[in-house]
This record gives C-alpha cells, structure tokens and sequence, in this order.
C-alpha cells in the first residue's frame, strides 16, 4: 500500500511541476467528462430512472390500434371491457387529460386537469400529501363533484392550509369539494395535473358508441407472476372477441400493451442515444488529445524513466507510476466537469422543453455521481495506458545515451499521427451528423406551412360546458368575442378555429362519401376536422383554390356545407371537381348526421411542419355536429403593427365583455410554428455544440503535434534552408505534413458518417443522408481548421536559423 501511496504522492508533485501541461489536460478532459456527465443526467431521468410510482415495472399502458392509426385512446365502452375481462392484471384504471377554468375569487385561470378512475392511487401506488383520494362511491355517475388539487395550486390559492380541504372550488361553472392534496411534483404521462376528477361522472355522457375516442388512456399493472408477452396475447384475444360482438364497431380495431415508461420515452429515445453517443466521441477525442499531450511529455521523460528503471524500478512500477498521473489528471478533471454539468443541466432542460418526458427532478443524484467516477477512471487508464507503455518499453542503453534534446523515436511520431488522425475522423464523423441535422432544420424552419405567419396574434378561449352547455349559444358568444376583436385599432381582420395549424394537433373524424358507404369501421376513412369562423381564412391568407369559404350566411339554419383541402380533393376525387360532393361526418350504424355539400376547396395547411398536410376539411362553427362539440376555439388576429401591442387590448375587451373569461397562452403565430420545430432545434443544437467542441478538441491535437514535430525536427529543416530551401517550401512542407493527417483522419470520419447518416435518416426532414452541400461544407471547415492548426508551427519553422540548428545538436 505504500509503494501506491508514493506513486500517488510522485505523481502529484509531477503534476504540479508542470502547471501548463496540467491545466491543458484538466480542462480538455473537464470538457468531455461534464459533457457526458450533463447529457447522462437528463437521459438518466428520462430513459433510465424508474417512474415514481410503486413497482413501476409493472406497470402498462392500454391502446387501441386500427389500421389507420396504430395507437389511439380507447373509447369508453372498449375500455370497461377490457378491464372486466382481462385476467393478466391486478388492476386496470384510466386517466384522461382535460383543461378546465377555475374562477371565484382572483383572476379567472385555466387549469391542467386530468380525469381518473377511482382505483388509479391504488393502482399507481401513491398517497395524496393531504386528505383522501378518491373513494368508490365519488366515481359514479351523479355523486357530488370532489377534486383532488396539486401541490402548487394549493399553495398559490390556498397559502398551504390544511382548511382548504373540504373548501369549494368552482371548475368549468360547476362546484368541486376539495378532499385532498397531490404530493408535491406530481407527474402522470407527462402532465402535471393541478386537479384531478372522477371519470365515471363524465363519462356516463358520452354516446353509447364504440368508435368514439374521446382520449381515455387505461393504465393497468401486471399481476405477479404476469409476463408481458402473455398480457398482450390475452388482449388480442379479448379484441377479437369484441370484434365479433360488436362488428358494426370493432371490426379491425387491435389492443397494444406497452410499458408505460418504454411508450412514455419512444419519441425521444433515438434522439438521446445519440446525443449520448456525441458526448462519448467527445470524450474520446479528449483522452485522445490528453493521450498525446503525454505522449510528448514522455520524450522529455526518457533519461528519468531509464534512471528509474536502471536503479530497480520493474515496467510494472514504471506503467503504475504513469497511470496514477492519468487517472489524478482524469478525476480532477471530473471534478470540474460535475460543476460544468450542474450549470449546464437547468439550460438544457430549458432547451429540451416539453419535448422531454421527465418524472421527478433533474439533477445530479449518486447514479450520475457513480457514472462520472467510472469515466473518469475508465478515461485515466484509457488515455495513460499508451504513453505508459511506451515509457516502460523504452531501450534503456539508448535512452541513456540520448541527449536531452535528442531526436524523438519514429514509432512514437507515428503515434501521435494515428492519434490526431483518429480525432480528426471522430470529429468529422460528428461534424457530418450535425452538418445533415443543421441543413434538416433549415429545411424544416422554411418549409411553407401553407398560410402567412407574419403578423398574426393567436390566443385560445375556452368556455365552460356549463355556462354555455348549447352548441349554438356557445357560437354566438364566440361571434361576439370575434366582433370585439376585429374592431379592436391594430387589428385588420380576426377569426377562429377548433384548432391551430402548425400546432401537431387536431381533430381526426372518420366520414362517408355520398355513393360510397363503409361496410365495416375497418374500411372507415378519416381527416381531420376543423370547425372555423368565416373570417379564419382570410386572416391567415390560406388561398382558395376553388368554389367558395364558409360565409356568414352558413349558420344553424342553413343546408350544411363543408370546404375541403387539396390534399382532400386530390385523394378522394382526383380525376373530377369535388364541388357539389356530400360527405356525411362520424356516422355509425345506429346513428346518421345529414350530408354536407363540398362548396370550395383551399390550399393544404400544414399540421407540422415536417409531415405532409394530412386530408382535412373545414366546417362553419355554427354547423358542428354532435360527435364534435367544440367548448374552445382559437383566436387568429391580423394585426397592423407587431401582434403582441394589441394583446392588453383584446383582454381587456374580452373582460369587459365577461370577466370570468379565460385567455389561454396568448402569443404570435411564429412564436407558435418556433414551438412545433423545438425537439428538431434541441438535438440539432445540442449536436451542433457538440461536434464544434470535437473539432476544437482536435484542432488543439492537431497544432500539438505539428508543434512537437517542428521542435524535433529543427535540424532537419536548418539543413534543408542551408542547401537551398526557401522560407516558402519549409512552411509548404509542414502544412503539407498536417494536412496529410487531417485528410486521411476526414476520409475515415466521411466512412464512418455515411453509417451516422443512415442512423440518423428517421431525424431528417427533406435531406438526404449523402447530402452534397453538408458533407462538402463540413469537409471544407475541418481543411480549414487544420490549416489554421498548422499555420504558427509552419511560420514558427521558416524562422529557424540554419546556423543555430545545425549546431543544435
């Protein structure tokens, strides 16, 4: 042990003699270790951390699959099937996400809610930090309205005090008792509720349809014992029975059965495997470029080595004493690059947004503490080992001999080469990965969403279903808030819609063409379905095509009309006019809803902006059918001047006019579309990051090495000057040796980014994975880089005097 603790002390002081070379190696290496240990944090709690919830292994989630659609809500009625006849589970609840307004006392505010069956705290194993959860006889149809509130909005109304229980509060116009409080940072399939309902209270409303998918998600735990494989073959077999029961409906509707946490994190995963897998080569290319700092430090090392060597000391002593340096160097850098990682953990999260489904807190939690210890020694013994073995296999006679200054071996020249090679080709492989991603999202920002975003301010206004529980008086008190709004000074021209473009969401009807009925829901086709004013179109100057827009004169009382895209038009009648066609909307086989005439056809208008516009058509607010009632619809406001100088004014208008009434999320257009490409922003950036630290890493390499060789190389180049070689052919010489080496090491890393590419292909929007314009870019920028690494040794060397290096020796 104390042979250890000598080495341990040798090394120390070594270090510390060397303050230049010390500090280089810790920062370099601080650099990729806080590097990894940042991204590892945030893929920690998001891929690797168990849910917070009790055996969370165990616990599933429930969809339907249609051929449309792999995965969908599950209606009301499938869902109560399922739990009642599967045998596979312990439990099986459901949740549903709704947004409700709270008003009463202070400013009316729109609440994040969810909706639950009465078994669900049971079933997920938690505990409300206050009062009760909710009981049987709460989750009936007709029971008193009971809520359970967050944590945070317990706090912010209630000030923290255990009287709020057994308080009201008004949800939606209608009365809620308080019976308890959610654990603080309470999460469930990335929302977090600020107040939870009984389900079964609403959902003894809905219409008695099987092919209704008003957004239940069933959760059910495996029983002891359960294997998944077997749950899925007994749903299969549950929908098959379904199917035969009920054909009119069920007929090709499946049932998927997925880990909650592995269907919570499928849209992310790739993403962050990658971003991890980045941070390794960074890593790499600093044990790299560490590796070759040491490399040079072992030249001037060669006479101590044989000293040591000479007087007893074995090559494993020799191996020893070289690592312990290393793995000082690794674990001081470590220590830093954990404070690097703390500082960078809150912006990258903030970067991530909701595009990141985390349970719980992101920190840095004694998981990530073990990883960063493990890299930082792997990382010691990986960038020591080579230049340890290269001191202990030394010729000690030859070592003796040399001078101080003699010349530096042929093999380790040819190290360090393959060294910097080896950087320069990690470094490009990540170059061209986030050259691809940089030229997708320049594709995805200015792909055309089908409408004008300039000027436009958009806000979403829900209304109560109790207040204004009939469709038609529900559209009347829109048309008012829109008559407000268009005569507010600023703004042009205003309408609204049941949804947003550009926004990833929206409603998916399925619906008959007059002369071509269905004969199963299997052969149902869908589009989307977006209930909108007459003045929505011209506000965002969405062009007409064809026919007519939905006008005034198209209300309640009125032949019901419908206006489509083309993408619609193309696909359903692409050899004739589709104006004068009937379409009937969400018809069942026990329930008809008249047919709408096709009067215009509009330009396609993106859902998001990296797919195509999917079939949609548009239906006037005041002729929404049953299936779809529409209690929100989203304010679009053509502004003269910037959009935000009349948000005061339209809320104060709305207010005036009702001042219960909520303004949700007001905000621009292209605030809106800058949202919808955040999760291609986050890993494009963060990769972007990433592969510039590479090269900068591997620049540094670069200049290292060609100024090591420069310096070894000193009498070579004062005997080249002194027969005839010009300042000008000395500096072409060494130029030319870097950039050999960056050549070879770009040839390697455009070999090993082919296979990133096609990795990457499923991230891409529009580019190809041997795109010419990344490749030839990125390519260019690393030649550039090295030439700039190469230029101070290169000038350094035609400044030699021959005179002095022929005497050098």
């Amino acid at each position: 042990m104390n042979t250890y603790l000598q080495d341990i002390r040798y090394a120390a002081r070594r270090l510390r003699k060397t303050p230049g070379f010390t500090f280089i190696a810790i920062v370099t290496l601080a650099l990729g270790i806080g590097a990894n240990t940042a991204i590892f944090t945030v893929i920690n709690a998001v891929l690797l951390r168990s849910l917070p919830f009790k055996d969370s292994s165990r616990l599933v989630l429930l969809t339907e699959r249609m051929a449309q659609f792999p995965i969908l809500s599950v209606s009301y009625l499938n869902y109560k099937d399922w739990r009642d006849q599967s045998r596979s589970y312990s439990s099986v609840g459901a949740v549903r996400n709704v947004n409700m307004t709270i008003t009463g006392a202070g400013e009316p505010e729109r609440l994040t809610c969810q909706m639950a069956s009465a078994n669900l705290f049971d079933l997920l194993g938690v505990s409300p930090a206050r009062g009760r959860a909710f009981l049987p006889e709460d989750d009936k149809a007709g029971a008193a309205g009971v809520v359970l509130i967050s944590h945070g909005l317990w706090e912010r109304r209630f000030g923290t005090a255990d009287s709020a229980l057994g308080q009201a509060i008004t949800l939606d116009n209608k009365p809620y008792t308080i019976v308890g409080v959610l654990p603080a940072g309470f999460q469930l399939l990335q929302q977090t509720p600020e107040a939870m309902l009984p389900m079964e209270p609403w959902a003894v409303t809905l219409p008695d349809d099987r092919s209704w998918h008003p957004g239940i998600q069933p959760i059910a735990r495996l029983k002891d014992g359960a294997k998944l494989e077997e749950a899925r073959e007994e749903m299969n077999t549950i929908a098959k029975r379904l199917a035969q029961q009920y054909p009119e409906y069920d007929t090709g509707t499946g049932a998927n059965v997925n880990l909650m946490q592995e269907q919570m994190v499928q849209n992310i995963r790739l993403a962050l495997l990658v971003i991890l897998g980045a941070v390794g080569l960074v890593l790499f290319i600093a044990c790299t470029n560490v590796a070759n700092l040491m490399l040079a430090r072992a030249t001037a090392r060669q006479r101590e080595i044989a000293v040591r060597t000479a007087i007893g000391a074995s090559r494993w002593r020799v191996v020893r004493m070289v690592l312990a340096e290393s793995v000082i160097m690794s674990l001081t850098g470590a220590a830093l690059g954990l404070l690097l990682a703390d500082l960078a953990v809150p912006p990258l999260m903030r970067l991530g947004g909701k595009n990141l489904p985390v349970m719980g807190a992101v920190q840095i939690d004694g998981t990530v503490l073990a990883f960063t210890s493990a890299l930082a020694v792997i990382a010691g013994i990986l960038f020591g080992l080579a230049p340890a073995l290269h001191m202990a296999g030394q010729d000690l006679r030859s070592a003796l001999n040399q001078s101080e200054r003699g010349a530096v071996g042929l093999g380790v020249m040819r190290a360090r080469g393959i060294l910097v090679i080896s950087e320069v080709a990690l470094a490009m492989l990540l170059l061209v990965g986030a050259g691809l991603l940089i030229r997708s999202f320049d594709r995805l920002s200015n792909a055309a969403p089908g409408f004008a975003t300039d000027h436009i301010l958009i806000a979403d206004v829900p209304v109560s279903p109790v207040t204004h529980a009939k469709a038609q008086e529900r559209m009347q008190y829109f048309d008012r808030i829109i008559e407000r709004a268009a005569a507010l000074p600023g703004v042009r021209s205003a309408g609204a819609s049941s949804f947003l473009p550009v926004s990833g969401t929206g409603a998916v009807i399925h619906f008959n063409i007059e002369g071509r009925p269905p004969k199963t829901p299997h052969e149902y086709i869908m589009a989307s379905y977006r209930a909108v004013t007459p003045g929505y179109r011209d506000t965002l100057g969405i062009p007409l095509i064809t026919g007519r827009w939905i006008s005034e004169a198209d209300r309640e009382t009125t032949a019901p009309v419908v206006v489509i895209n083309s993408t619609m038009a193309k696909t359903y009648w692409p050899n004739e006019s589709p104006i004068g066609k009937h379409l009937q909307l969400g018809a069942t086989p026990d329930k008809t809803f008249p047919y709408m005439e096709v009067v215009g056809v509009v330009g396609d208008v993106k859902r998001s902006l990296s797919t195509d516009a999917p079939t949609e058509m548009y239906v006037p607010h005041h002729q929404v059918i049953d299936p779809l009632p529409v209690f929100v619809l989203s304010m679009v406001m053509r502004t003269s001047g910037e959009p935000r100088s009349v948000a005061n004014s339209f809320t104060g208008a709305v207010h005036e006019m009702d001042s219960n009434q909520p303004l949700v999320n007001i905000r621009t257009m292209e605030e809106n579309v800058a949202v919808s490409v955040s999760d291609a922003r986050f890993r494009t950036l963060l990769l972007t990051i990433l592969a510039g630290l590479a090269l900068l890493i591997a620049s540094v390499g670069i200049y290292g090495v060609m100024s090591f060789a420069v310096g070894q190389r000193t009498r070579e180049i004062g005997t080249r000057m002194a027969l005839g070689s010009t300042p000008g052919q000395i500096f072409q010489l060494v130029i030319g040796d870097g950039l050999r080496l960056t050549l070879i090491g770009v040839a390697i890393g455009l070999v090993a980014g082919a296979a990133l590419a096609r990795t990457l292909r499923s991230l891409l929007f529009e580019v190809g994975a041997a795109d010419p314009l990344a490749i030839s870019a990125v390519t260019v920028v690393v030649v550039v880089v090295a030439v700039t690494a190469c230029y101070i040794p290169a000038r350094r060397a035609t400044r030699v005097e021959p005179t002095v290096a022929l005497r050098y020796e």
